[in-house]
């Protein structure tokens, strides 16, 4: 029986760069908040960064960014892991070029790894005053 799948990372970020050749990583502008004075708004592209351990074999993973107090899903991106062997570990990283958040709030990001959550991460969400306003 194989053991349950580790979460090693889960980041928002402005960029993550991959080197050719080498799979290595570079992220780029790590945050946990985004500012805004209307709503809904929709922020410049940025990414989201996954890294597990102990998964090998094929899985359907689920990786979704909701409003915590509307549940309305902001971010959804869902797929195949086809691991090989891998005692590295896996990384995923998307680029999320046109999410648009309705409210200032929390959002939860999850994720799933065959219906099972494997963890989660808040982006905060806040109203920011305008100058002079």
């Amino acid at each position: 029986m194989q053991s349950e799948p580790v979460l090693v990372g889960l980041l928002f970020a402005d960029q993550v760069i991959e080197e050719q050749g080498t799979n290595k990583k570079t992220i780029v502008g790590v945050f946990t908040q985004f500012h805004s004075a209307t709503f809904p708004v929709q922020f410049p592209p940025w990414w989201i960064y996954v890294a597990l351990d102990n998964v090998s074999g094929t899985s359907q993973f689920a990786l979704n960014l909701v409003h915590d107090a509307t549940e309305q899903i902001v971010v959804a991106i869902s797929g195949q892991i086809d691991v090989k062997d891998s005692p590295d570990g896996i990384e995923m990283h998307y680029r999320i070029p046109s999410a648009v958040f309705p409210s200032p709030g929390m959002y939860n990001l999850t994720l799933k790894i065959d219906g099972h959550q494997v963890g989660s991460r808040v982006l905060k969400v806040t109203q920011i005053k305008r100058s002079g306003a």
